[in-house]
């Protein structure tokens, strides 16, 4: 086997079609989207006054439809695939897997199991009880950055940080 040495020059020069662009091929309901095909998500701004409009264009007609876009793109000398939706005035993009990224689930059910009505019952009581509207409140902050403030101030001032409670 021979090996063949590729510069990071070379994987940026790829002939992608889509190297400075989004390609759109297709509008689909988000609800046809498995939700574990879809990864982080970065706001989408035009580029200059010649984008503007179709920025806007796609917003609108993205907001109205109540569709999302499903789109190609070049990110890190990779073609990735997207999903486009809008929130608030802007565009997102949401990285996504291909289908071939994904684990089929298949391999990780337990072994069957019998339920009694009343155990269903009782745990469609217990999700009523822990039903939100919103993920405002507490428990829904992030503690790891807090607690990594207390620390390095502890240290700038030379005392001992903080410990685990």
């Amino acid at each position: 086997m021979r090996t063949i040495p590729i510069s990071d020059e070379e994987l940026r020069d790829l002939p992608l079609p889509m190297a400075k662009a989004i390609e759109i091929v297709a509008f689909v309901p988000l609800e046809s989207v498995d939700p574990l095909r879809i990864s982080e998500g970065y706001y989408l701004v035009p580029s200059g006054q010649v984008a503007a409009k179709p920025y806007k264009l796609l917003r609108m007609a993205l907001a109205r439809s109540s569709r999302v876009a499903v789109a190609k793109y070049a990110w890190s000398c990779r073609e990735r695939l997207g999903l486009l939706r809008v929130r608030d005035d802007v565009v997102v993009l949401h990285a996504m897997r291909w289908p071939d990224e994904t684990r089929s689930p298949e391999e990780l059910l337990p072994p069957p199991v019998e339920l009694s009505d009343e155990e269903i019952d009782g745990a469609l009581a217990l999700l009523d009880t822990m039903t939100r509207e919103d993920f405002e409140g507490e428990e829904f902050q992030v503690t790891y950055t807090e607690a990594l403030s207390q620390i390095i101030e502890a240290k700038r001032e030379d005392r001992e940080p903080p410990k685990l409670q």
